[in-house]
């Protein structure tokens, strides 16, 4: 698997912990307003111009989500971040050394 379909799994992990959390949802489900933020991340992981070799978007020169998105998604990355660890923490630990590399 490849790094950017692997940071749309993680993503829409993330945004599933967040929207069950937040939006009293069942397991399995996203709101709207989530399902639509999903749809938008990968759009964004899948239009990425650096593709495979990109680092991490919070470390990226360009930027590319909308000021509505960019909020929204920093919601969800601050809220789930910090549980990652323990509902995945392969992911999590990759996430990290990622960041120390790059």
């Amino acid at each position: 698997m490849d790094r950017i379909e692997r940071e749309k799994l993680i993503v829409e992990k993330m945004i599933r912990v967040y929207c069950r959390a937040h939006h009293n949802v069942s397991k399995g489900v996203l709101c709207q307003e989530c399902e639509e933020l999903c749809r938008y991340s990968h759009k964004r992981l899948e239009n990425c111009p650096f593709g495979n070799e990109k680092s991490s978007c919070r470390k990226c020169k360009i930027h590319c989500y909308q000021p509505k998105f960019k909020t929204e998604i920093a919601k969800v990355m601050r809220y789930t971040g910090p549980r990652m660890i323990f509902i995945d923490p392969v992911s999590a630990f990759r996430h990290l050394w990622s960041e120390m590399i790059n």
